[in-house]
């Protein structure tokens, strides 16, 4: 007996138990179809750079005494993160991907002068990352798993 002074019968858990393990309306997609819904190499790539960036910035920042690294290490180390973070919200948000696309190569032009670009190589994957989201456009996966179902009605989430 609810408080209200219905009678439910519910689990342990208050959810009401049904017949069917699965329910139909509920869609289970592959990792593959997922990864086909997004700019997935262009994220990945940002992610890597930003991390590539990051790590001499971070020994640097690590080897020194507090205080004492080199103003420009904790700039490289912040660059790097915004680069991984922008790779990580284009495949989160891949709507967004042509933006983060640009803010991820831009950000890894300013790489160059505050971190020499990790070695130049964190620069170079970066920057394919960024041009690699920006020119990503929506395929079909993406029309039908993000956007809405096969039928074309929207998705309620």
């Amino acid at each position: 007996m609810t408080t209200d002074g219905s009678d439910v019968t519910a689990g342990t858990d208050g959810v009401l138990p049904t017949d069917d393990p699965e329910p139909e309306h509920v869609e289970t997609i592959t990792f593959a179809e997922w990864r086909r819904a997004r700019p997935f190499a262009g994220g990945l790539l940002l992610v890597v750079g930003g991390l590539l960036i990051a790590w001499p910035s971070l020994a640097v920042v690590f080897s020194t005494q507090p205080f004492d690294a080199y103003p420009t290490a904790s700039l490289g180390t912040i660059v790097g993160a915004a680069i991984a973070f922008a790779g990580v919200a284009a495949l989160v948000r891949p709507e967004y991907a042509r933006v983060l696309g640009v803010v991820g190569l831009v950000l890894a032009s300013v790489s160059f002068v505050v971190a020499f670009g990790g070695y130049l190589i964190g620069m170079v994957v970066a920057s394919a990352g960024g041009i690699l989201a920006f020119a990503w456009t929506p395929t079909e996966e993406y029309e039908r798993l993000i956007l809405g179902d096969a039928d074309g009605t929207e998705r309620k989430e």
